[in-house]
């Protein structure tokens, strides 16, 4: 864990009698959860009482619920038989345990969480908070389960909090409170640019395989189908099952030198796969494929999950494997249209199944599709490459940082709450912008 390197060590030190917790500065104090809290433990109502009408209390059942900084619930209840009151701290009493959220009003709560008050004559509100966020690894020691883990509320009651003077707690969770405020805003601009530049690379797609690479200098024509603009006027507007062959061969052997995909191993979007490895076992035939095929995911089609694999392989039956017709269409280049995000919202919309929608060939292959002469094809496909790969490293360079940044968040809470570094110089300071991203540009 890396330490934050602008704050000082306490003068003097004595052990914690924890030893994953280490020696904490020597004038602070450690005493039971229950000693200085409140805890109440969620209970479910019946399902009876509880509906998605907003009626009565928000109702929240999991951490799944909670938002970056207030939950999100989607039932309510008539008459909860535990709530939290307004200030409370939420944490999550089932997998993943130890997930931490601040009650903004009053909520209903069920069994998978729990309500923590502090006494504030004893303990800060704010820095309990943080404190139970860095010190989640004692949780994770007691939480048990086979199924799925779970804490229960007499190890909850019985976990040790760390208890500075109370003039300091007011200044840690001050000191906090600014760095968070600041490091959030950070990352909430960051969050933001994924899904631009996610969007971007989707926009980047349809333009260059539905209106070329110069489309302000070539001619166009109407392309005849109302989901899609003109085209560029040399180029044909093909079925599919006439530019490529739909592989529907099964088999059950497996050569060594082959991969093997399922849907799960192919990344929305962005066409990355990654083999599921020789070991894996599927409870049907697979089909088989050859370099060049394209496959595509006719399973929840709007994943947009289509693959131009490297190496022949198996694939479950969910794909379909396309080979593409040599004299009509380039792998590279029906790789990169079935990936348009207008082509995918069409196909979508032919999907049939409530939970589980999928397409069939039958539409996918009767549609017609924009196909530019084999040489256009390669030049776009090369354009793509280069152009797709530049926007996959700035999304990949963002989200790294996101994670950096998440971890130096932790890193800092971590190294303040539990003494290793002495803020008290350092907590007179500016009022922080609030984190929370509903106040934020």
């Amino acid at each position: 864990m890396t330490r934050p390197p602008d704050l000082p060590p306490y003068p003097q030190y004595k052990p914690s009698g924890i030893p994953w917790l280490g020696d904490i500065p020597a004038h602070w104090e450690m005493r039971r959860l229950k000693y200085v809290a409140t805890t109440i433990m969620g209970q479910s109502p019946p399902s009876a009482d509880c509906s998605d009408k907003p009626i009565g209390l928000p109702f929240l059942q999991g951490c799944a619920e909670f938002g970056a900084h207030h939950p999100t619930p989607v039932q309510y209840c008539r008459k909860p038989p535990k709530t939290s009151p307004p200030g409370s701290i939420l944490l999550s009493v089932r997998a993943p345990v130890g997930r931490l959220n601040m009650a903004d009003q009053e909520y209903g709560i069920g069994r998978g969480l729990c309500a923590i008050i502090p006494n504030n004559e004893i303990l800060n509100t704010r820095l309990a908070q943080y404190q139970l966020e860095a010190l989640q690894h004692g949780l994770k020691l007691a939480s048990t389960g086979s199924t799925y883990d779970a804490v229960t509320m007499h190890s909850v009651r019985s976990q040790r909090v760390i208890l500075p003077p109370l003039d300091e707690q007011a200044a840690i969770a001050r000191y906090l409170d600014h760095k968070d405020a600041l490091i959030q805003r950070y990352l909430h601009a960051k969050r933001r640019l994924v899904p631009l530049l996610q969007q971007l690379r989707k926009s980047t797609i349809h333009y260059a395989v539905t209106r070329g690479l110069d489309p302000e200098n070539t001619h166009t024509k109407p392309s005849g189908i109302p989901w899609l603009d003109d085209i560029p006027a040399h180029w044909e507007m093909r079925r599919l099952k006439y530019s490529a062959v739909n592989v529907t061969k099964m088999t059950s052997q497996r050569n060594e030198d082959e991969i093997t995909l399922a849907l799960e191993n192919v990344e929305s979007w962005s066409g990355r796969y990654a083999d599921a490895g020789p070991d894996v076992q599927f409870d049907s035939q697979l089909k088989r494929f050859q370099v060049g095929d394209v496959l595509f995911g006719k399973l929840r089609p709007y994943l947009a999950k289509v693959a131009l694999p490297n190496r022949p392989g198996l694939c479950v039956g969910e794909f379909l494997v396309l080979r593409p017709r040599e004299d009509v269409l380039l792998p590279e280049y029906l790789w990169m249209l079935l990936r348009s995000p207008t082509v995918i919202d069409v196909i979508s919309a032919s999907s049939f199944g409530a939970k589980m929608p999928r397409t069939a060939w039958r539409f996918v292959g009767g549609m017609r599709l924009p196909v530019p002469p084999l040489d256009e094809q390669a030049a776009i496909a090369e354009y793509l490459d280069e152009k797709i790969a530049v926007i996959d490293a700035a999304i990949a360079g963002t989200s790294r940082l996101i994670d950096l940044v998440q971890q130096y968040r932790s890193s800092l809470i971590h190294h303040v709450v539990t003494g290793k570094r002495d803020v008290r110089q350092a907590a007179a300071l500016p009022d922080a912008p609030s984190p929370d991203p509903r106040t934020l540009d």
